[in-house]
């Protein structure tokens, strides 16, 4: 049996001993501040729960994609797998499962040597990667010419301005052509095995645009920052006011184990108001923080302000600690060598991107990943020359002015992504648990207009009533 309205405004004003209501100065402010609760609820539900569905869609973007991406990994040897005599490949070399036709056993570092292969190169076209320069080429012949690529490319120019190379030697070389266009290459035939950007890129693209500025395009862009930066707003007071309802007025242990806990059996305006309660206070100081760093991004003259000040307490991580020295000469042939630099500068690199120099260019700048994409504590950024693939620079989170490290904290502590892949799921996990909020609230205010509008018929008719 569902509760009444009555019995659900009981819970915040009656005293846990049943005492009632008491008309005091508490009660005043406590009626005050639900006002204002419900008034800014009501007003910007609507955007806040599309900011906060689309805010959870958002945390399973670098999963869904990396998945996606996965696909299109070799089928490498794994280590241990016997193979039979007159392997296809030389000792060392890398190659692929379907490419051995016998001789040895794969065995030492990383699965990916082989042991006592004889060398045939000849029967092989997989046995080296390709070269920076041959990868551009083959995406760029693939891309801008006649063939099947080109016509998923729309057969439009496809210029390569940089390469994205894994440590995973399994995952394939990312071309891209600026910003929007990208294509994934086989790293030993420079086959094309996609174009981008896919489906579920366009997918989390519109999410993200719906989040920031509900997917409008030119002059409504900056109309609709507005409007979601003052929802931010909106949902940071709704924050801070909602501990002031629920905060028991006699605390003790019992009363605060009740308003942390779900209760069972219920059902109606009461079942509401416990989740709307007891998922608000679990969540209330993350939501926090996520909808204060969205401030600062939504407003640039906050973010001005503030960056400085978060940026002298971020510190750089530490990492990476780099493995050469600058200005020293490595040796190789333009990006060839330019390339194995990079590599073999910071170990424990996850991603390369390297920004393709023009023909006047004499320095080739790589961005070093330690992590994830969201993680600017973990990147560096190399500046090597093109002529003889030295170091010519390396600048690390750490050398960045206090401002820049403070927007890209923000930033990334928006999303969770600052602090890795489980940052970004609780990020969504608290992005979830608003619009449930959102939802209740809603239903408790739905409720609450219904009995208001009967209680107001009840009256007129009473008032009508012949005496």
């Amino acid at each position: 049996m569902g509760l009444s309205g009555r019995d659900v405004a009981k819970r915040f004003d009656a005293e846990p001993g049943g005492g009632g209501i008491r008309r005091d100065a508490a009660v005043v402010i406590r009626r005050v501040v639900f006002r204002i609760h419900l008034s800014v609820a009501v007003g910007a539900a609507a955007v806040i729960l599309m900011m906060s569905l689309t805010g959870a869609l958002l945390s399973l973007r670098a999963p869904v994609l990396a998945l996606a991406e996965r696909r299109h990994f070799a089928d490498l040897v794994e280590e241990g797998t016997a193979v039979e005599a007159g392997a296809l490949a030389e000792a060392g070399a890398l190659v692929e499962r379907d490419a051995l036709v016998g001789g040895g056993t794969w065995v030492g570092e990383g699965a990916l040597t082989v042991e006592g292969a004889l060398p045939q190169p000849e029967a092989d076209d997989r046995a080296a990667r390709l070269t920076p320069a041959e990868i551009v080429a083959a995406a760029e012949g693939a891309l801008s010419g006649d063939g099947d690529a080109a016509a998923v490319n729309g057969g439009t120019p496809f210029t390569a301005t940089s390469l994205r190379y894994r440590s995973d030697p399994r995952a394939p070389v990312r071309v891209f052509a600026g910003r929007g266009r990208h294509a994934d290459l086989d790293p030993w035939t420079g086959a094309v095995l996609a174009v981008g950007p896919g489906r579920a890129e366009r997918f989390f693209e519109a999410v993200e645009g719906w989040h920031r500025w509900f997917n409008v395009s030119g002059g409504s862009v900056r109309r609709a920052r507005a409007v979601t930066g003052a929802a931010n707003l909106a949902l940071l007071a709704l924050l801070l006011t909602g501990p002031v309802l629920w905060w028991p007025r006699a605390p003790s242990r019992s009363s605060l184990g009740r308003a942390l806990r779900l209760r069972r059996g219920t059902r109606g305006a009461l079942r509401d108001l416990d989740w709307h309660q007891v998922v608000g206070i679990w969540s209330a100081a993350p939501l926090a923080i996520i909808v204060a760093t969205g401030i600062a991004t939504s407003y640039p003259g906050v973010g001005d302000r503030v960056n400085p000040v978060v940026g002298r307490g971020v510190g750089g991580g530490g990492w990476p600690e780099a493995a050469g020295v600058v200005g020293e000469e490595r040796g190789g042939a333009q990006l060839s060598g330019v390339l194995a630099t990079a590599m073999s500068w910071a170990p424990g690199w996850k991603t390369l991107v390297l920004t393709l120099p023009r023909p006047r260019d004499e320095v080739v700048r790589v961005e070093v990943r330690g992590g994830a994409e969201g993680q600017p504590h973990r990147t560096g950024h190399l500046t090597i020359d093109a002529r003889n693939a030295a170091v010519r620079g390396w600048r690390t989170f750490a050398d960045e002015t206090p401002g820049r490290r403070g927007q890209q904290f923000l930033r990334y502590a928006h999303t969770g992504e600052y602090w890795g892949w489980w940052g970004g799921v609780l990020a969504g996990l608290f992005s979830a648990a608003a619009a449930l909020m959102v939802w209740t609230g809603l239903s408790l205010a739905a409720r609450r207009a219904v009995r208001f509008v009967g209680l107001r018929s009840r009256r007129l008719r009473f008032r009508r009533r012949p005496r």
